[in-house]
C-alpha cells in the first residue's frame, strides 16, 4: 500500500511494480483488482515510479470512481449462471457438498453443475472446478472448428492468462484463457477463430483482419464487444476475488 497525494488529501491505495523489457518510460494504469500497476522499464528505478505514483492522486482517484467493485467468481455466476462451450451455452448449478468437489455436465440437456465445499475454501474449490470444466470443453470446440476451414493444430493448452484470451504460437501450438467459457457464445467462438486465424496469419495486418472476417463475418462487432467485457471477467478467479 502507498500513500498517493490527491487534491482531497491522502489516499492509500494498493499497488505493484512490473518491469517492462520494452518500455522506454514509466507508465501507471488501473489492474483487474483495483490496483495501480506501475510499468517499469528493465533498468528503471522503482524509487522514480513510486514518486510519479504518489504524484498521480487525483487520475487514481477518478479511475477508482469509474471502476465497478472487484466481483468475485462464485458472486458473478449467482448472478450470471451460464457457461459456453462446444458452441452452445450451458445452464450453471452451484451446489455444496461433503465430498470431494466435482462437476458434471451434459452436452445434450445443456446443463453444468458444480459442487463444492462450503465455507471457507469454496472460492478457490469452484474455480478449480471451472477450470476443469473448461479444459474439458475447450479443445475440443477448437479443433472443431479448426477442422472446418481444413486447418491443422498441433496442441491447446488451457491456461490463466492474465491479459489474453489467447496465444498462437508458429508450431501450431494455441494457448487458451479458461475464462472464455464465462463469455457469451459468440465472443467465445469469436476468440477462438481469431487464434485459428493465427495459423495462417501470425501477426495483425489487414490480411489477418481480412481473413477473420471470412471466419466470422461478426468480426469488428465482436471486438469492441470483447474489449467492453475483458476487463470485468479478467479479474474472476483470482486470488482475493474468488
Amino acid at each position: 500500500m502507498l500513500a498517493v497525494e490527491t487534491s482531497g488529501g491522502p489516499l492509500l491505495v494498493p499497488y505493484e511494480i512490473r518491469r517492462s523489457p520494452r518500455g522506454r518510460r514509466i507508465r501507471l494504469s488501473l489492474g483487474q483488482q483495483n490496483q495501480a500497476v506501475l510499468r517499469v522499464p528493465a533498468h528503471g528505478s522503482v524509487r522514480e515510479a513510486l514518486v510519479f505514483l504518489r504524484s498521480q492522486g487525483d487520475w487514481l482517484q477518478k479511475q477508482l470512481r469509474k471502476a465497478p467493485p472487484p466481483m468475485g467468481l462464485t458472486e458473478y455466476l449467482t448472478k450470471h449462471p451460464r457457461l459456453s462451450g462446444l458452441g452452445r451455452e450451458f445452464a450453471v448449478t452451484l451446489n455444496f457438498t461433503t465430498t470431494r468437489p466435482f462437476f458434471v455436465y451434459s452436452d445434450k440437456s445443456g446443463e453444468v453443475e458444480f459442487r463444492y465445499p462450503a465455507g471457507e475454501g469454496s472460492g478457490p474449490a469452484l474455480g478449480k472446478l471451472v477450470r476443469e470444466f473448461a479444459e474439458k470443453v475447450l479443445p475440443p470446440w477448437i479443433r472443431v472448428l479448426a477442422g472446418q476451414r481444413g486447418l491443422r493444430i498441433r496442441r491447446v493448452s488451457i491456461r490463466d492468462q492474465g491479459t489474453r484470451w489467447g496465444s498462437c504460437a508458429a508450431s501450431g501450438t494455441v494457448s487458451l484463457n479458461w475464462r472464455l467459457v464465462l463469455l457469451p457464445v459468440d465472443l467465445h467462438d469469436y476468440v477462438l477463430w481469431h487464434e485459428l486465424a493465427h495459423l495462417t496469419e501470425m501477426n495483425h495486418a489487414e490480411s489477418f483482419w481480412n481473413l477473420l472476417r471470412s471466419y466470422d463475418p461478426g468480426t469488428d462487432r465482436h471486438d469492441r464487444d470483447l474489449t467492453r467485457v475483458s476487463r470485468g471477467l479478467m479479474r474472476l478467479g483470482r486470488p482475493g476475488s474468488l
